[in-house]
């Protein structure tokens, strides 16, 4: 997603892009400094929580270098004594994304859909227990319950009248399987992890885990192919990009994060002379996510694929162009299968399931609901104990 950002922003201002790619931790010093020894190079990103510490050195080592963190908290951090926690270097800047509201919105989904199917679970298949997550499980689960009382109270004939198969009647606690698995790169890990939560009765997996997403989709495969299935469920969610376009038909819906944003408004600002000012307007940190605004612009990066199918398309196209590349097949169909079979797929769900959904983002937008936002050990243990 950062690398699309970056392939965007060379259309669009006609900059290039070069990609140093870390194999370790080990990596990320020495790449940033490359990238910031090179005299024509105007912003260096570093994508990721976990170079945090190592872009604040990098950029007290190159002042006259403009730096930029995807979900990266470096005012927050002294980087082993070298600034002031709350300390705003002027040539650094966090962006991070409000991933709890998008989660809440798949969460609520994901409770609809298995209310509709009589199911008595959803999943979560989650990577490194790290705070960025914490803010996908809480608003994931808190999603869920939204949409319970939603259904309790706009369908209470029907809520009371719910078999015991049902989520409605399965204990708060409960109704989210998830595991953390320690890895965001270990495939199987997707398989075996989600596996036994389809088996215990999960309507739908979130994946919460990057490419143990590979995982969870070759087990609804493996569902659909024994069962004869042409669509789901059983389905899984998507996250970061679109991902409808995977297994169309068992992807309920896409938690979009858009990275690709992150890098592109960066660079944008770096090449209109106002990515300093931001960064000192803004204290460091760029948030963009549901009805976000920057400097007055609504600025937003997070959002989810029940609306028009145009990002699709934007997603198919990448996977056109990857085959092109790679010469190996990527995509399952042609575009307009893909299409065909996602249109489908949501017509075939009941509409009052996409107008809660849309309820819920209208009132996560003009904050009549506030998602609940964890980030520290206490938070995830408060919201743990309501939900499990």
């Amino acid at each position: 997603m950062a690398f699309k950002g970056g392939d965007d922003a060379e259309e669009d201002f006609g900059v290039k892009m070069v990609e140093l790619i870390s194999t370790s931790e080990a990596d990320y010093a020495p790449n940033l400094r490359t990238a910031a020894r090179d005299p024509d190079v105007e912003l260096i990103v570093g994508v990721g929580f976990l170079l945090t510490d190592d872009l604040v050195k990098v950029a007290l080592e190159y002042p006259d270098k403009n730096f930029m963190g995807i979900d990266t908290y470096t005012k927050w951090t002294d980087a082993g004594g070298l600034k002031e926690v709350g300390e705003v270097l002027p040539n650094l800047m966090d962006i991070i994304y409000e991933e709890h509201k998008g989660s809440a919105l798949v969460g609520a989904l994901g409770a609809l859909v298995a209310i509709h199917y009589d199911k008595p679970y959803i999943g979560g298949v989650f990577g490194i227990e790290i705070p960025v997550l914490w803010k996908f499980e809480i608003g994931y689960k808190w999603g869920a319950d939204w949409a319970i009382s939603w259904y309790e109270n706009n369908y209470p004939t029907q809520y009371a009248a719910e078999p015991t198969t049902s989520i409605v009647n399965t204990a708060k606690k409960e109704r989210v399987l998830y595991t953390y698995t320690g890895t965001f790169s270990d495939i199987t890990k997707g398989y075996t992890t989600a596996l036994p939560m389809y088996e215990a009765g999960a309507v739908a997996v979130y994946n919460i885990a990057g490419p143990l997403g590979i995982g969870i989709n070759s087990v609804v495969r493996d569902i659909a192919e024994r069962d004869g299935l042409e669509n789901g469920p059983p389905f899984w969610i998507g996250v970061d990009a679109n991902q409808d376009w995977i297994n169309p038909g068992f992807v309920i819906a896409s938690m979009m994060k858009r990275v690709d944003f992150g890098v592109y408004y960066a660079t944008k600002w770096v090449k209109d002379n106002t990515f300093r000012d931001l960064v000192e307007s803004e204290g460091g940190e760029i948030t963009l996510g549901v009805g976000t605004e920057v400097a007055g612009v609504l600025t937003e990066g997070i959002m989810i694929s029940t609306g028009p199918l145009g990002e699709l398309d934007e997603f198919i196209e990448m996977g056109v162009k990857a085959e092109e590349l790679t010469g190996e097949r990527i995509l399952l169909g042609s575009p307009e299968w893909i299409r065909g079979k996602v249109e489908a797929m949501r017509e075939a769900q009941p509409s009052w399931m996409w107008d809660a959904v849309a309820e819920l983002e209208t009132k996560i937008r003009t904050g009549e609901v506030e998602v609940p936002l964890a980030f520290t050990a206490d938070d995830i243990a408060f919201w743990r104990d309501i939900f499990g």
